[in-house]
């Protein structure tokens, strides 16, 4: 039986909460193995995000590694503070940490990243060759585009100005302009309609804050910047037909710019939570024999 262990290490002086699967057939005088990252969505929960999909992947044998970034669920950090770069190095130290634990060939590491976590995967991996092999799975790849296109014309530009303006308030006072996170990222029906499923089936969420400054942070982080560094190293992107909470044109557009290997996965006529087990059973096992192979073929 695969062993789950929550477990910590040390990124930027703060203890970064995360949780390994041990494949159940590993012990002490195994072969080492690759080792799986996963990085969660903008909310930064990872056992709502990415359990479902660690448990499959170690299934296959795999060691898998799911973390919370500082200042989420379990991780000492401030609360209500999002910086991707910070995030980021968030990861490189899971990669580190990766490489400390028996059992995973250091030699043969991947990441997988869903919603944001996609947009911090593909970040890392063109700035960090100990990543061998990426997947992402309906992904954020320009943190201003993204925002922009979850909002009407006259939405996005009064949000800019009000990120903006706060930006100039703030370096003269000091102090952080808070909001909810769902004035960050706009609920869209999709989402509403799983929080209402999510809470008649008894989970609780806790509603945070957020600071300004992480819009504003959002609108200068554009991993499809970077994408085209990875290359030679594979990249597998899965897009949701009808995702509106990150629409298609993110993968796509940053797709363009990825060099060889690579592949592209559509999932018909999905929403962004179809990608997840919890939203559809039938397209997320796309997803997950989609992943499954992409890191079979190349770690």
């Amino acid at each position: 039986m695969m062993q789950f262990e929550d477990i910590s290490f040390f990124s930027d002086g703060y203890k970064v909460a995360g949780q390994l699967c041990t494949p159940s057939d590993y012990n002490k005088n195994s072969p080492s193995r690759p080792g799986i990252l996963v990085l969660p969505g903008y909310s930064g929960n990872m056992k709502v995000d990415c359990s479902h999909l660690m448990r499959k992947l170690c299934q296959e044998g795999w060691f898998v590694f799911g973390i919370f970034y500082r200042g989420f669920g379990e991780s000492e950090g401030t609360r209500g503070r999002h910086r991707p770069l910070e995030q980021s190095q968030n990861a490189y130290d899971a990669l580190s940490f990766m490489q400390t634990i028996q059992g995973i060939d250091p030699n043969r590491i991947g990441i997988y990243g869903t919603s944001f976590g996609g947009a911090n995967s593909i970040w890392v991996t063109a700035h960090d060759e100990r990543v061998k092999c990426l997947v992402t799975s309906v992904a954020v790849t320009n943190g201003e585009r993204w925002m922009k296109s979850i909002r009407r014309p006259w939405e996005w530009w009064n949000f800019k100005d009000r990120v903006m303006n706060d930006a100039k308030r703030r370096v003269v006072e000091g102090t952080p302009g808070m909001v909810p996170k769902g004035e960050i990222m706009i609920r869209d029906p999709d989402t509403a309609s799983i929080r209402e499923q999510h809470e008649k089936e008894g989970h609780v969420f806790h509603d945070f804050n957020l600071d300004l400054e992480s819009a504003e942070s959002l609108f200068r982080y554009k991993p499809e910047w970077v994408i085209d560094k990875i290359s030679p190293r594979p990249v597998l992107m899965i897009y949701g037909e009808r995702d509106s909470l990150v629409p298609p044109e993110e993968q796509l557009l940053c797709y363009e710019k990825c060099g060889e290997p690579k592949k592209l996965v559509k999932l018909p006529k999905g929403k962004h939570y179809d990608s997840y087990e919890f939203g559809n059973l039938e397209l997320s096992n796309i997803v997950y024999e989609e992943t499954i192979n992409w890191f079979q073929q190349y770690l």
